[in-house]
């Protein structure tokens, strides 16, 4: 059965450093990443632990407040602003990425990675392509501590299972295109973490949340996207995302054909 790695106890402590400095911006956050995967999966039978090393959080900036300035509250609580737009650094090394979809970046340049979040800080959040469903496709839970002892409880919407699904399909197909020139940039984590996602939750809820997607021209289009790359890259054990999880997963030979099975059962529900 799956452990909680103390690193994931650490960035859920950092997270609700976060959510703490920025409680009054909260009915405009969404977690994503890894942890919002684990509140949707749990432990599973998988002998790899629960482990992420960071917090990430989608901006909604549709009644989007002007104050308190993100990014002097989140200084206010120790935090400092990394080398990329939107990565905020805690005193024990721990980050936070807050990221904003395309069509609200508040601006069109392709080369752009930062969003422009007037008045708040210029270096808030970057530009993160795949999370439009997650602004369509959340509920609201209430999220608290890993540790005894630590009380802290928030309020805090997370994205749904389907939405997660297809930003981590997004974010393996975009960082398979750069793995030529930058192969660190693939993370085997996130073919696992979708992997788990597949595995975890029924195929006739994914269905409902991609069919919310629709609602939302942008989401739609991701989430069509989304669903061909699985068609590429994932219905055959063979297949470079399928293949990347069961990598993650040690080498466990029964992943990559469970992970095609549950792709095309989905893909088959889809239809």
């Amino acid at each position: 059965m799956d452990a909680v790695a103390p690193e994931y106890v650490a960035a859920r402590r950092v997270l609700l450093d976060a959510l703490e400095a920025m409680t009054d911006h909260l009915p405009s956050l969404i977690l994503v990443g890894a942890q919002a995967v684990y509140h949707h999966t749990g432990k599973t039978d998988l002998n790899v632990p629960l482990m992420t090393t960071d917090a990430d959080l989608a901006i909604d900036t549709r009644g989007l407040a002007d104050v308190p300035e993100i990014g002097a509250v989140l200084r206010g609580a120790g935090f400092v602003p990394g080398p990329n737009p939107g990565h905020w650094v805690a005193a024990t090394d721990v980050a936070v990425d807050l990221m904003v979809v395309p069509h609200q970046a508040g601006t069109h340049r392709e080369s752009a990675r930062a969003a422009r979040l007037a008045p708040h800080d210029r270096l808030t959040a970057r530009i993160a392509r795949g999370l439009e469903p997650a602004l369509v496709d959340h509920e609201r839970v209430t999220i608290g501590a890993l540790e005894p002892v630590d009380d802290r409880t928030f309020d805090l919407a997370i994205a749904g299972a389907a939405a997660l699904l297809v930003a981590k399909v997004i974010k393996i197909s975009e960082r398979l295109g750069q793995s030529d020139r930058q192969p660190d940039r693939l993370k085997e984590k996130d073919a696992l973490d979708a992997f788990r996602l597949l595995q975890a939750v029924e195929t006739a809820d994914l269905v409902l949340g991609l069919t919310k997607h629709r609602s939302e021209p942008n989401a739609a289009a991701v989430a069509d996207e989304a669903v061909q790359i699985l068609r590429l890259h994932a219905t055959s054990p063979r297949g470079r995302i399928a293949h990347l999880a069961a990598s993650a997963a040690g080498g466990d030979a029964t992943v990559a054909p469970a992970f095609a099975a549950l792709c095309n059962d989905l893909l088959a529900a889809l239809r």
